[in-house]
């Protein structure tokens, strides 16, 4: 992991974390909602989906006649991230991989049983499509520790802050 230190303003000071593929694949590893974005029609197209995480593969379901089914059969990005706004801190992760709709049923019903993914939308959404990553990056920022002084028990401050007296 690489850290840079970036102030995100005069008195904010946030470590810019650049995620080791693992790291990311562990983020993702609850699921939730993320976006997958492929190219239709001569245009860049984003969409939310909830997903899963299977074998490392990412795992959305879609209705049989929606774009994401359309262009399921295609190299996609997905992009997942959780953001906090009262701490400024949070990550993103970006997939690059290629989309297949699962056809077998033995997987499908593996996923029925696996993911319990349940998509917001309305309606019957029974195409699963499994994303297969080829390239996986991902960042992370947080406070840094060199913005909060830390004090030792003796009173002294550690190289990161400034001196206290002991009390």
């Amino acid at each position: 992991m690489t850290t840079v230190n970036e102030p995100v303003n005069s008195r904010d000071a946030h470590a810019l974390q650049t995620l080791s593929p693992v790291e990311c694949l562990d983020l993702l590893e609850p699921g939730g909602v993320g976006r997958v974005a492929f190219y239709s029609a001569g245009e860049i197209m984003i969409l939310p989906v909830n997903f899963a995480m299977t074998r490392k593969s990412i795992v959305f379901r879609t209705a049989p006649d929606t774009l994401l089914a359309v262009y399921a059969e295609a190299r996609v990005s997905f992009e997942a991230d959780h953001l906090d706004d009262a701490l400024h801190e949070g990550w993103s992760v970006l997939v690059h991989g290629h989309a297949h709709k699962v056809t077998d049923e033995r997987d499908v019903r593996h996923l029925e049983d696996r993911t319990h993914i349940e998509p917001w939308a309305a309606g019957a959404r029974d195409v699963y499509v499994r994303i297969a990553p080829t390239r996986i990056s991902g960042r992370r920022i947080r406070p840094s520790q060199e913005a909060a002084p830390s004090v030792t028990s003796a009173g002294a401050a550690t190289p990161s802050g400034p001196r206290t007296p002991p009390r």
